[in-house]
C-alpha cells in the first residue's frame, strides 16, 4: 500500500443542536510529484482515485486499529481529489478532533493500492488508477 501525505484540511465542528464533526480538504493533488512513506516517487493522474464504491475509512496514523470516521464525500477535480469526512463521536474520534482543531494534527495522508501504473524515465511511479482504502489524519 502506498501512503502519501497530501496536505492541510479544514475542520467544521460548530456547536448547535447537532454538532458537525467534519473535515474537508485535498486528499491527493494531481500531477504533483511526491515521495511516499517507503521512499517511492509518485505522481497521481487526474481520475486515478474512485468517487464511487465503498467509502474509504478515516484512520489515525494509517492504523486500522485506530478508526476515527469515514470519508463521506469524494469530488474529483482537475487539481486533485477533494474529500469530506465525518469523525465518529467516540473517545478516539474526540481526541483526533481536538488535535485537529488545535493544529497538533494538521495533514491528511491517503492509503491506496495502485492498480494501473507505469514508471517514467526517472523512475517515478505514475498512478493512473488505484483502490482508495483509507485516509489518515497525521501530524
Amino acid at each position: 500500500m502506498i501512503k502519501l501525505i497530501a496536505g492541510d484540511f479544514t475542520v467544521d465542528a460548530a456547536a448547535g443542536e447537532t454538532p458537525r464533526r467534519t473535515i474537508s480538504g485535498t486528499a491527493v493533488p494531481y500531477n504533483v510529484p511526491a515521495v511516499v512513506s517507503d521512499g517511492t516517487a509518485v505522481i497521481f493522474r487526474p481520475g486515478s482515485l474512485p468517487v464511487e464504491g465503498k467509502a474509504p475509512r478515516l484512520f489515525g496514523y494509517h492504523r486500522a486499529d485506530m478508526p476515527i470516521g469515514v470519508v463521506t464525500e469524494r469530488l474529483d477535480t482537475e487539481q486533485g481529489m477533494m474529500f469530506s469526512a465525518k469523525i465518529s463521536a467516540t473517545s478516539m474520534g474526540n481526541d483526533f478532533l481536538i488535535m485537529a482543531q488545535d493544529g497538533t494534527i494538521d495533514q491528511v495522508s491517503v492509503g491506496v493500492n495502485p492498480t494501473k501504473f507505469s514508471y517514467d524515465e526517472a523512475g517515478t511511479m505514475i498512478i493512473e488508477a488505484a483502490e482508495w482504502q483509507e485516509l489518515s489524519l497525521v501530524p
